[in-house]
C-alpha cells in the first residue's frame, strides 16, 4: 500500500507545481499594431484638416481700361495739331478776335472762257468775272487776283495781290503767327506764274508757306499753301489750303 501511495503523491505534486507556474507567469501584451502606434504619436489638434485660406484673385488688367480716355468727337482741336495747324500759332494779335478757320483755293477757268478769278481772304470765297487784260472791274473786297495773261499757250495765268490791298508772302520757315503775317502783308505779292516752278520756288510760293493779308475789313488773314497741283485744271497749276482769319475787334 505504501508503495502505491508514493507514486500517486508524486503525480499530484507535479500537477500542483505545474498549476503554480501557470499562475505565476506574467501576461505578455500583444505588440501594438503600426496604425495604433501612429495614431498615438500624432497630436490630435494637428490631425484635424486645416481650414482653407481665403485668397483674392486679381483679374487680368484690361488694356482698354488702362488706356487714357479719348477726347470727345466734338472737342476742338488744340493749337499745334494736325495739318497746317501743326505750325500755326492761333493766338490773336492785339485788337483782333479768335481765329476763324475755312478753306481757300485757286482753280482757273480755261483761257477760252475769258474769265479771271477773285478771292476774298475774309471768307475764302472766290468769284469769276470777265477778263479784261488783267484789269478788274469791281474788286468787291477781294485780295487775290488770278487772271490769264494772254491766253496764247500753257502757263498763261498769273497770281497777284489786288491793287491797293495789303498782301504778302509768308515763307515756309518764317514763324506762322498772326503778328508775323500782319508784318509781311506790307511786302506785296507781284505777279507769279504758278506753272514756272523755278520762279515760284525762288519767290517762296511752296507748300508750307502762306499768303498773308490785312483785309479790306481790317482782319488779319493767313492762307496756308497746303497743296500745289502740277498742271491741274485746264493745264494750269492750282493751289489750295487752310484759311485762318483773325477778325478786327471794333
Amino acid at each position: 500500500m505504501a508503495g502505491i501511495a508514493l507514486p500517486l503523491l508524486g503525480i499530484v505534486a507535479s500537477l500542483v507545481v505545474g498549476m503554480d507556474r501557470d499562475d505565476a507567469s506574467p501576461t505578455v501584451a500583444a505588440p501594438p499594431s503600426s496604425s495604433s502606434a501612429s495614431s498615438d504619436s500624432v497630436d490630435p489638434a494637428s490631425s484635424e484638416k486645416p481650414e482653407p485660406t481665403a485668397t483674392t484673385t486679381t483679374p487680368a488688367s484690361d488694356d482698354k481700361s488702362e488706356a487714357p480716355p479719348l477726347d470727345p468727337p466734338d472737342s476742338p482741336l488744340p493749337s499745334g495739331s494736325g495739318g497746317s495747324a501743326s505750325k500755326v500759332d492761333l493766338a490773336p494779335p492785339q485788337g483782333h478776335g479768335p481765329a476763324r478757320e475755312s478753306s481757300w483755293g485757286l482753280v482757273p477757268a480755261p483761257c477760252t472762257n475769258y474769265e479771271q478769278q477773285l478771292i476774298d481772304l475774309d471768307t475764302g470765297l472766290s468769284r469769276v468775272e470777265k477778263e479784261d487784260n488783267g484789269r478788274i472791274e469791281e474788286p468787291g473786297g477781294a485780295e487775290l487776283h488770278y487772271w490769264p495773261d494772254s491766253c496764247t499757250g500753257g502757263g498763261d495765268y498769273r497770281l497777284r495781290g489786288v491793287p491797293n490791298t495789303r498782301v504778302g508772302l509768308l515763307r515756309a520757315d518764317d514763324p506762322h503767327t498772326a503778328e508775323q503775317c500782319r508784318k509781311v502783308s506790307n511786302t506785296g505779292l507781284p505777279p507769279l506764274n504758278l506753272n514756272d516752278s523755278e520762279t515760284t520756288e525762288q519767290a517762296g510760293f511752296v507748300i508750307g508757306a502762306a499768303i498773308c493779308s490785312v483785309t479790306t475789313e481790317g482782319a488779319v488773314a493767313m492762307a496756308t499753301i497746303d497743296h500745289i497741283n502740277d498742271g491741274g485744271f485746264a493745264g494750269e497749276n492750282t493751289a489750295s489750303g487752310t484759311l485762318y482769319v483773325w477778325p478786327k475787334v471794333s
